[in-house]
Formats: C-alpha cells, sequence, structure tokens
C-alpha cells in the first residue's frame, strides 16, 4: 500500500493531479450500506474532486455505475460564482479494495447546468479513514 494516496483524469483537456488524495468509509444509518468517498485536492488546493460509491452488500471489486449508486462531483474552483459539475453518467471501477485501502478507475460525462463536458482517464490508490 501506498503511504499516501493518488488521483488523476484528465478534464476539458487538462491533465489533473491530485496533491492530497484519501478515501473515507461511512456506514449508511439508514439502509445499512457501506459508502466510499475518495477525495481529492487539485492545482494548489484551488480544484476538488469527490468520487463516491454506494456499496449495495459489502466492500467489492466490480463496476458501480449511476443506475447502482456511483457519481463523480468536480468543482473547478473553491469559489461560489462557479458552478460545479455532477456526473450524469459515471462509471467507477473498483480493483482493489478492503477497509484501509481501495484502487481503481473512474470516468464519466459531467454536467454544470450550462454544459457537459467528459471526465477520462480516472486513476485513484487511496488509504481508506
Amino acid at each position: 500500500m501506498p503511504t499516501s494516496g493518488s488521483l488523476t483524469f484528465a478534464f476539458e483537456s487538462t491533465a489533473f493531479s491530485a496533491n492530497t488524495a484519501s478515501g473515507y468509509l461511512t456506514d449508511t444509518t439508514g439502509v445499512g450500506k457501506k459508502v466510499l468517498t475518495i477525495e481529492g485536492m487539485t492545482s494548489n488546493l484551488s480544484k476538488h474532486i469527490a468520487v463516491t460509491v454506494i456499496f449495495p452488500d459489502t466492500l467489492a471489486v466490480g463496476t458501480y455505475t449511476e443506475a447502482n449508486s456511483a457519481t463523480i462531483l468536480w468543482s473547478p474552483s473553491l469559489s461560489a460564482e462557479v458552478a460545479s459539475y455532477l456526473s450524469t453518467t459515471a462509471t467507477i471501477k473498483i480493483t482493489s479494495i478492503n477497509s484501509k485501502y481501495a484502487e481503481g478507475t473512474f470516468a464519466g460525462i459531467l454536467d454544470n447546468g450550462e454544459k457537459e463536458e467528459p471526465l477520462t482517464d480516472g486513476i485513484f490508490k487511496v488509504n481508506i479513514y
């Protein structure tokens, strides 16, 4: 396992690499499901991405889509004047996971209410807290 996480992706023809990346595992109290959120800050901590999977049963490798609770949120600026993008389609592939570590890939089409843009080439390797 790496000592610190990594997260990379491309959006609007620009490659991004997170300054910091980590995973957070929570239990949903109402429906009893595990939720994994992978977060990263890029561009001198001025941009934020969150990749989330709600697991149907237990933590498991597999491919998750928006149809079964996978989302990507991209904030190209932490300013309130700049709209964030939310996935209209998302594919998150978990290739390795346990209670302390996760890795995989992600991609999707993101929409900020004015335009849709593809997010591609997403790769993460994170420690889970």
